[in-house]
């Protein structure tokens, strides 16, 4: 349970870190700097893979909460700190038992200009697998480094739907197919 206050603590610091040394100097909230960036809030529909052929991969839904930069890279790309928290539902191993796999991840994102954009991750994920067999319960925790990729377009202004896939290369070793749909205000 420590990891993810600490996960959580490192992006809270990171936005109030962000907003402080990356925003102009004009009297603002923060340490007298005003952050323009956007703020990100949304949800997540996922499959979650486990990569073990005979069991099945687990539904999950999820919230994303993150921050945009105001500051554009490259030409015209924006990066974006998301936090995300992935629960999955319990899964059947073959008649042998089931299986809970929950995950929280930080990610630094790259979003390429323009309607229709790519996107790539890289952060830190945190998995809590649960594996309950007849008489028998036990629980792997882990925290990796993971990459990921995806697909996004804006709907509106306001709107953004994506399609992405992550991976940590810890224990857990899951795999996530996700769409988010987010509000970016």
């Amino acid at each position: 349970m420590q990891k993810p206050i600490a996960l959580i603590a490192t992006v809270l610091a990171a936005l109030a870190f962000s907003q402080s040394v990356l925003a102009e100097d004009n009297g603002g909230p923060f340490f007298g700097h005003q952050a323009k960036g956007k703020w990100l809030i949304g949800i997540k529909a996922a499959k979650i893979d486990n990569n073990q052929q005979d069991i099945k991969d687990a539904d999950g839904i999820g919230i994303v909460l993150g921050y945009e930069f105001a500051r554009p890279i490259g030409s015209g790309g924006s990066s974006t700190v998301e936090l995300e928290y992935i629960d999955g539902d319990k899964t059947d191993l073959a008649g042998l038992g089931i299986y809970d796999a929950n995950a929280l991840n930080l990610f630094f994102t790259y979003r390429s200009p323009g309607t229709l954009y790519f996107k790539a991750k890289a952060g830190l994920s945190y998995t809590d697998i649960e594996v309950i067999t007849p008489g028998l319960s036990n629980t792997f925790e882990d925290v990796a480094l993971a990459l990921g990729v995806g697909l996004g377009v804006h709907i509106s202004d306001y709107g953004v739907l994506e399609l992405e896939y992550s991976t940590d290369s810890g224990d857990g070793d899951l795999g996530i197919i996700g769409v988010n749909a987010l509000l970016e205000f």
